[in-house]
């Protein structure tokens, strides 16, 4: 693509890697589907069991991105004490009135991780499926850590991008002990879900996060004009693979937005199905190289 047409993301607070607005107004919008549990399309039995054998028996907990509540309950079962963190008010009114509400357990609170209170101490901290990507992964971590004894524990997407990695080799060089499990679920099931649970160890952390030196966390942005150009998806696809950059964002006008991601998969099915793949986002479409050796 001819340079005209590059630009690059401005630079972002590192507590969040990506600009999370669209996230956070799309938690808000879901708030009001009665009949739609948030997140739960990333849930599945087997995942919740190998998330309960990670936390230990009578902890004080805190949960982070509670949602409505999906996981909320089966949390409860392993606490003596449970406060749910959501940023979104509509998710939290509607956690306030479900049935796992009535738990003496449970408490809520509103925002995120930096707006916990500097002497609030649990003993783990559950995170699950956050927006945040790059640093800003690394950058939760440590700010949970001053508020944990024994864990933090993230439920991460294992979508091909390999962020999960990234952020197991981050936390590792920042002092923390870090396991990852990869869970997988019916197989037999109309597609096979999977999910990365990441336990990092509070330990030696250290104290200064240098995200130039462990995390490349811009991704470089391409703007489509709609209509697009003719062999517009087959040109940046190919463009991709000469690159050598771990991922692209494709934005273009709202009304051209599906065509655009379907012309995409086709051209990525066509030129690089074992190299990239695409996913689309609230911000558009983006092209994610596949680590090699996957399987």
């Amino acid at each position: 693509m001819p340079d005209s047409k590059r630009t690059t993301t401005p630079l972002v607070p590192p507590e969040f890697g990506v600009p999370i607005e669209s996230a956070l107004a799309r938690r808000e919008r879901f708030a009001d589907s009665y009949d739609y549990d948030f997140g739960r399309e990333r849930v599945f039995p087997e995942l919740v069991a190998a998330l309960l054998a990670e936390i230990p028996d009578e902890s004080e907990m805190l949960e982070v991105g509670a949602a409505t509540g999906l996981m909320t309950g089966p949390l409860l079962s392993k606490a003596t004490r449970l406060t749910a963190l959501e940023p979104s008010p509509g998710m939290l009114r509607r956690l306030v009135s479900s049935d796992v509400a009535s738990s003496t357990k449970l408490g809520t609170m509103q925002g995120m991780a930096e707006d916990l209170q500097p002497d609030a101490v649990f003993d783990v901290a559950v995170v699950t499926f956050t927006p945040r990507r790059g640093i800003g992964l690394l950058h939760l971590i440590k700010t949970l850590a001053r508020h944990v004894r024994s864990r933090v524990v993230m439920l991460l997407d294992e979508d091909g991008t390999m962020d999960w990695a990234y952020l197991a080799r981050a936390a590792s060089l920042q002092g923390f002990d870090v396991r990852l499990h990869i869970v997988t679920g019916d197989a037999n099931g109309p597609e096979t879900r999977r999910a990365v649970i990441l336990i990092a160890e509070v330990g030696s952390v250290a104290e200064e996060i240098e995200p130039e030196e462990i995390w490349e966390f811009e991704s470089r942005t391409i703007d489509v004009p709609h209509p697009a150009p003719r062999g517009a998806a087959t040109r940046l696809v190919r463009y991709f693979l000469t690159a050598g950059e771990r991922m692209l964002l494709v934005r273009t006008d709202e009304e051209g937005l599906d065509r655009l991601y379907g012309n995409l998969r086709t051209a990525v099915h066509r030129l690089g199905r074992d190299e990239v793949t695409v996913r689309r986002t609230d911000e558009g479409v983006q092209i994610v190289r596949l680590p090699r050796n996957l399987e």
